[in-house]
């Protein structure tokens, strides 16, 4: 019976942590902004039918005198479950770390079809995603088609491609997500470097240049020449959602 207790009460506190990052609009930074109102509203949930739980068992007699707590009856994954739960109520969330660009790369698509066209603002938007950008790109089979066309972007610095690129590169990268952070990749554009736009790995900034398709490496890539690189702090909303 103890444990069915101490189970409910764990729910309770992981249903209230989904809450407490709803009300800190920290929820973005595990899930799709479209499942927001979804957890928050199966977490409430979950909290009454938990409570109720909790107060049938007490009604029923479960803990009686001779069923007294003692901690020697606590396992070490209860334990472990309380420790992590109570870390992530001290302990800022975070979004995920530049460092884990390069292993989730692998999994971007690069398939190309022949359609070419140079994406627009979404409404209510000034600037297009790099996500847009690189969907543009992988489509489109001209060379040069993009040659010019002023872009404006924001991301994270990433320097994990020096060792393919040389030192005269950086990317510009973002994570997607389509559910949650579980299933992001990261999309990504090459920067001109210069003097003036040395930046450390991790560091968020919005770039204004122009593309030009260059060959690097024997390979045909668009990189955005005389930036002009901003630094900000990290946005609110720091993935970029398939598609948007």
């Amino acid at each position: 019976m103890r444990a069915s207790l101490a189970k409910s009460l764990g729910g309770i506190a992981a249903c209230g942590y989904v809450l407490l990052l709803a009300c800190r609009g920290q929820l973005g930074f595990y899930i799709h902004p479209r499942y927001h109102l979804f957890a928050a509203i199966l977490s409430t949930i979950g909290i009454v039918f938990l409570v109720i739980d909790i107060v049938l068992q007490l009604k029923s007699g479960a803990l009686t005198a001779h069923h007294r707590f003692e901690f020697r009856h606590i396992k070490f994954a209860s334990c472990l479950s309380v420790l992590i739960l109570l870390a992530g109520y001290l302990l800022p969330p975070k979004p995920l770390s530049p460092s884990s660009v390069t292993q989730r790369e692998n999994s971007i698509a690069t398939s190309q079809t022949n359609y070419c066209n140079i994406p627009k603002p979404k409404e209510g938007e000034t600037n297009v995603s790099i996500n847009r950008w690189r969907s543009a790109f992988n489509s489109c089979q001209k060379l040069s088609y993009f040659d010019n066309t002023s872009i404006t972007i924001t991301g994270f610095v990433s320097s994990g491609t020096l060792q393919n690129y040389g030192y005269d590169y950086f990317e510009l990268a973002r994570y997607v997500i389509s559910c949650c952070a579980a299933d992001s990749i990261p999309m990504k554009i090459l920067v001109e470097k210069t003097p003036a736009n040395s930046y450390r790995d991790g560091t968020w900034l919005t770039v204004k240049g122009k593309l030009i398709q260059e060959i690097i490496n024997g390979k045909a890539e668009y990189v955005i020449t005389e930036p002009t690189a901003t630094a900000i702090p990290q946005p609110e909303d720091p993935y970029e959602l398939f598609g948007l």
